[in-house]
């Protein structure tokens, strides 16, 4: 029997790339009732930080981002994304060393580590400083399972963000990846 050229174009299409569900993201309820969309475009800094420009880091299999005003002055970004087997910790051990081998240590442009598997394993907490280390963003990164949550946060007013919140909203991000199933 010959399949109708309908079915043989589907059979032949590729397959739509998987996203991580959104019940994996943060929700309104965390973000302080702001309701998540998508990343602008021209957002400057990783969703998923690489410290060390000449050294590759594990590649996920799928992805999904989103951001939100967090009161009147923060911006959120969350970017979780999805391992096979352990490559969710192997990236998280990279990132680590690499935060070691290159960060910047404060007063630079570049990556500086705050924290380090401060609220468990497999996680940490650091800055990506501008303006010659004047200003920064917060980034927590953690995994949970099979994923790696990835929390940014930015004050276009003072440069700086408030890492107490931003630990918070890791811990959320957490909790969310940590009770998904795949």
């Amino acid at each position: 029997m010959q399949k109708a050229p309908t079915e043989k174009v589907a059979a032949a299409a590729p397959k739509a790339p998987r996203l991580v569900p959104q019940r994996v993201m943060l929700q309104p309820a965390d973000l302080g009732g702001a309701v998540p969309g998508p990343v602008e475009a021209g957002f400057a800094w990783p969703l998923l930080p690489q410290p060390c420009a000449d050294t590759p880091v594990p590649r996920p299999v799928a992805g999904h981002s989103q951001a939100a005003d967090y009161g009147d002055r923060f911006r959120v970004y969350e970017n979780v994304v999805r391992y096979r087997g352990d490559g969710a910790r192997s990236y998280v051990t990279e990132l680590k060393a690499q935060l070691d081998r290159c960060g910047v240590g404060g007063g630079d442009n570049g990556f500086d580590p705050v924290a380090v598997d401060h609220l468990g394993p497999d996680m940490a907490l650091f800055a990506g400083n501008y303006d010659e280390g004047d200003r920064y963003v917060g980034y927590f990164v953690a995994a949970a399972g099979h994923y790696v949550v990835v929390v940014i946060m930015s004050d276009a007013r003072l440069g700086a963000a408030d890492m107490t919140v931003l630990n918070d909203l890791g811990s959320a991000a957490i909790r969310r990846a940590g009770s998904a199933r795949r």
